[in-house]
């Protein structure tokens, strides 16, 4: 299966250059020497020559303990300096004895936490993402492009602090390697494997990963939000991934566009129908399935909780379990976002159109670093937000209804066999 944004590949697009396009008015008044008249104020104000000093002792203390100090904290002072209202000091230093190369020779051991507080990941994990990224013909990927991307994610830091940082000739040079490395990342990780009938085997038999949606914010009027549709196995690695949606779409809506759909509704290319069915009794064999929320159909491969008007005897057991497992979707857009920063904040709509990729980039490392058993994250920080009411209003239900009843007949048979085995699991337990 194959990462995606919306229903196509993601497109990359580069500054053409780090200039600022300045407009001029005919209206407006010339004036000569801004700069001097700004410098000869400095200079004439006891306030505005303490701030100078205040702020040459900050860089100066900065300079000498940057690689200890956490990265949230000196990002936030580099903030302050630069809105100041006095003139920046520009670094002389060359490209060896950037941030990142003195970095790279003070945490030399494997297990320095200061590379999980700055790149979110170990030494170790670090330089294996290196060496499959940089697995090609072309010249190798610098150590440094992808340290600048990880810092940006992490940290939402922003192009100038990453060209002060990793020793980038311009912040469009800095931008370019961002880019540059994320599309590598979907080049060399995007290939995803096909989620497996483990995913709750006592509870969920032959269930194959649970489906649901995360939301990533937007600030803008016309659109508040983008929709990622994910499916989710039992190693919380994300087994499939569809982003960009707008969140004007209803889930079903989305759902039904996807490639995940049209593997599934095709019997000849559908991961679902490479095993053996379960046998759950009454003569009901259970092929394999994906679970999701009540947004979503019932169909024959995906299996949702029951709808608050269907009375049936194991439905509410089933539901609580249907629910739980669900979370796990939650738990995992949560981990991005608490790893990778930038995602954790309201984007811009000029910047809109790189979400769906950025996003994406987000869950394709998380993966990788599940698969190296660096994925962990202290519990107390991940805060899953819940996006089930994501267009959950009455319309969204009936249409859901509806649909339920004119799909396949067995779909139900299905899940009720699922239920009625999951209570006699359940029951077995309590004797």
């Amino acid at each position: 299966m194959v990462a995606a944004a919306g229903n196509s590949s993601a497109t990359m697009k580069f500054p053409a250059s780090g200039t600022l396009a300045f407009v001029n008015s005919k209206k407006r008044k010339s004036h000569r020497n801004p700069t001097n008249k700004s410098e000869k104020l400095l200079l004439s104000d006891p306030l505005l020559r303490r701030l100078s000093s205040a702020a040459a002792a900050t860089r100066s203390f900065i300079q000498t303990n940057d690689l200890f100090l956490p990265p949230s904290q000196s990002l936030r002072i580099d903030s302050l300096l630069s809105s100041l209202p006095i003139a920046p000091s520009h670094s002389t230093s060359t490209s060896n004895s950037t941030w990142f190369h003195r970095f790279v020779n003070s945490a030399a051991e494997n297990d320095d936490p200061r590379w999980h507080h700055s790149f979110r990941m170990s030494k170790p994990t670090f330089f294996e993402l290196l060496s499959v990224l940089s697995s090609s013909d072309l010249s190798p990927l610098p150590s440094s492009s992808l340290a600048a991307t990880l810092f940006r994610l992490a940290h939402n830091a922003s192009y100038s602090s990453l060209a002060q940082r990793f020793g980038f000739d311009s912040v469009s040079d800095a931008s370019r390697a961002f880019f540059t490395v994320c599309k590598l990342v979907h080049e060399k990780l995007g290939q995803l494997d096909d989620p497996k009938p483990d995913y709750s085997p006592r509870l969920l038999p032959n269930c194959c990963g649970a489906l649901g949606f995360g939301r990533f914010d937007v600030d803008g009027e016309l659109l508040e939000s983008l929709i990622v549709q994910a499916l989710v196995d039992s190693a919380g690695r994300f087994a499939d991934i569809s982003a960009g949606w707008p969140s004007t779409m209803k889930p079903e809506a989305i759902l039904r566009q996807t490639k995940l759909f049209s593997m599934a509704e095709e019997e000849s290319r559908s991961f679902l129908n490479g095993g053996a069915p379960c046998e759950l009794g009454d003569g009901v064999s259970v092929p394999r399935y994906i679970l999701g929320d009540s947004r979503l159909p019932l169909l024959p491969w995906l299996v949702t909780p029951y709808s608050s008007n269907e009375e049936e005897e194991d439905s509410f057991e089933f539901n609580n379990v249907a629910r739980a497992a669900l979370r796990a979707v939650e738990i995992a857009f949560a981990k991005v976002r608490t790893r990778w920063r930038i995602l954790d904040r309201k984007w811009k709509p000029e910047m809109v159109e790189f979400l769906p990729f950025v996003v994406t980039t987000g869950c394709l490392l998380h993966n990788f670093l599940v698969d190296c058993g660096d994925g962990d994250l202290q519990e107390e920080c991940v805060v899953a937000r819940d996006d089930s009411e994501m267009m959950k209003d009455d319309e969204c239900e009936e249409d859901t209804r509806r649909y339920e009843g004119e799909a396949y007949v067995g779909s139900s048979r299905i899940r009720d066999a699922i239920a009625e085995n999951l209570s006699r699991v359940t029951s077995s337990e309590n004797l």
